[in-house]
């Protein structure tokens, strides 16, 4: 009686066991040289203003980027440099829409061409050492990227570290947390604010037989220094949710979702005309998507400075279906399609 007793007690600790927490894990940044990481990015916005005479006045747009990551060794560790391969843009205000698409000519121009055309021919470079950590950024002082709609040189930088700044510098297991100091630049808005993350491991779970970190993210607005030097608006971080997927294996994210709320307005203490705009609320949603990762060939990297992928090459990405992979294929296609078209 006593051993069936002691071998239950062994299967039920077992079983115990195997749904508790596991130990602590790694999440670090990887780049593997030779290798092409393909990311979109989309950030919808949204913002409301009172003007006198004409009610509140909405505005609605969406930034979607497919980024090119190309890796290559370094005495640092890897150089990953940065290129867009496609740039998209929609923009409403009262009615008036506002579009550019890098791909289709027909979308090229309008009031949003001049400072959107720019971003398609950047290119930087980041330089990681080996324990992820960005270290260095090359070529962001010739960038001409579309400043006045957020995406110049301090955006473009802040892009670049926001995958390994959300990362713990230690092993981490579920239910561990761990904070960060992250700034905000802010565009046309003018300025930068600062907001400190708190993200915690929630668990570990299984995706098509790999091992995804889910981590949550949640942060506020730091206290500005009172010493700050004079400001056209201040702008207040009103609340910062976010998730982020990471494949512990390949080392990369392969979604990260933030949700930033924050209010614009005058600095107290300034007057204001009668009837002139209070704080005007914002809204923006971002979502980062690993979509892909290739091989590079080597011979177009170094007879054109930019790599393209084999045919065929392409690797499967955790979490991305046949639609998706067959949606990347067509939108390739109609983009060579229209640069075969353009004059």
């Amino acid at each position: 009686m006593k051993t069936v007793t002691d071998t239950a007690l062994v299967v039920l600790g077992v079983l115990i066991l195997s749904v508790l927490p596991g130990g602590a894990v790694e999440l670090k940044l990887k780049w593997q040289p030779g290798k092409r990481y393909v990311f979109e990015n989309t950030s919808d916005s949204s913002a409301k203003m009172p003007l006198p005479g004409q009610g509140m006045i909405e505005t609605k747009g969406r930034l979607a980027l497919r980024v090119h990551n190309d890796v290559s060794a370094h005495e640092k560790g890897v150089k990953v440099g940065h290129s867009y391969a496609s740039v998209k843009m929609r923009q409403e205000m009262q009615g008036l829409v506002m579009e550019y698409d890098s791909a289709d000519p027909s979308k090229g121009g309008g009031l949003l061409g001049p400072v959107l055309q720019p971003l398609t021919e950047t290119r930087f470079a980041a330089i990681y050492d080996k324990k992820g950590q960005l270290v260095e950024t090359e070529g962001l002082d010739e960038v001409q990227g579309a400043g006045q709609l957020g995406m110049g040189k301090a955006e473009l930088e802040a892009m670049a570290r926001q995958s390994a700044q959300f990362l713990p510098d230690k092993e981490v297991k579920p239910g561990d947390s761990w904070k960060v100091e992250v700034d905000l630049p802010m565009g046309a808005i003018g300025g930068k604010v600062t907001i400190n993350y708190t993200l915690k491991l929630e668990e570990i779970t299984k995706q098509e037989g790999r091992e995804v970190a889910r981590i949550s993210i949640l942060g506020k607005m730091k206290e500005a220094d009172a010493n700050k030097g004079e400001e056209v608006l201040k702008t207040e971080i009103t609340g910062a949710t976010g998730t982020m997927l990471f494949d512990i294996e390949l080392g990369q994210p392969l979604e990260i979702a933030t949700t930033i709320a924050l209010e614009t307005g005058l600095p107290a203490g300034i007057p204001q005309a009668e009837g002139a705009p209070g704080k005007m609320p914002l809204k923006s949603i971002s979502m980062q998507k690993l979509i892909g990762v290739e091989d590079l060939k080597e011979s177009a990297s170094e007879s054109k400075g930019e790599s393209k992928p084999k045919p065929g090459t392409e690797s499967a990405v955790p979490g991305e279906s046949k639609e998706q992979k067959r949606a990347r294929r067509r939108e390739r296609k109609a983009k060579r399609k229209a640069e075969k078209a353009q004059p």
